[in-house]
């Protein structure tokens, strides 16, 4: 009895993973409409790994990503920031090429893997100094209130999405 319901409980997490991939992916489209779903999926596994890895949610990651860059991983800004979640090389380049040697210069920071591992490290450090998300978010985008609104509210949309998943699940199950 007790590894049927281990067995379910695994196949339950498995299946909110999946839940939150396809999320992310749907809502990656939605800003990002010349994004294939392929790399859109890509982008999602990625930033579940990195969010695990540094104890985030990942739906957080997945709305800074939406805002600083409208998922573009060759987005540039005229303040020297580069990738997805729009690092600032000028400030991180040492601890960059520290962590990751491969890296040698600014666009090698267009690598959605170093670029999403690097960011979601440094939203870990801005959690690490305050006590909500909100504080965070604006830690990492240097004060900006009007980014951190936008990220809460892609945050709720993908928070929506998964309650929505949630009540169609139980409704199949109840339905069997």
């Amino acid at each position: 009895m007790i590894f049927i319901i281990i067995l379910v409980f695994a196949n339950t997490a498995y299946n909110a993973q999946d839940t939150r991939i396809k999320n992310i992916v749907t809502v990656f489209m939605k800003h990002n409409p010349k994004l294939t779903a392929k790399t859109a999926e890509k982008y999602a596994a990625i930033i579940i790994e990195a969010a695990a890895k540094y104890k985030q949610d990942p739906y957080v990651i997945a709305a800074i990503i939406i805002h600083e860059s409208t998922v573009n991983n060759k987005a540039v800004s005229k303040g020297g920031d580069y990738g997805l979640m729009q690092i600032r090389w000028k400030v991180h380049e040492k601890a960059i090429k520290k962590e990751y040697p491969k890296v040698k210069k600014a666009n090698d920071m267009f690598d959605a893997r170093t670029n999403i591992f690097f960011g979601t490290e440094i939203f870990a450090y801005c959690s690490s100094k305050t006590k909500t998300t909100e504080g965070a978010l604006m830690r990492y985008s240097s004060g900006s209130t009007k980014l951190t609104s936008k990220v809460l509210a892609t945050v709720k949309e993908l928070q929506d999405m998964d309650k929505k998943t949630l009540t169609k699940s139980v409704i199949k199950r109840k339905g069997k």
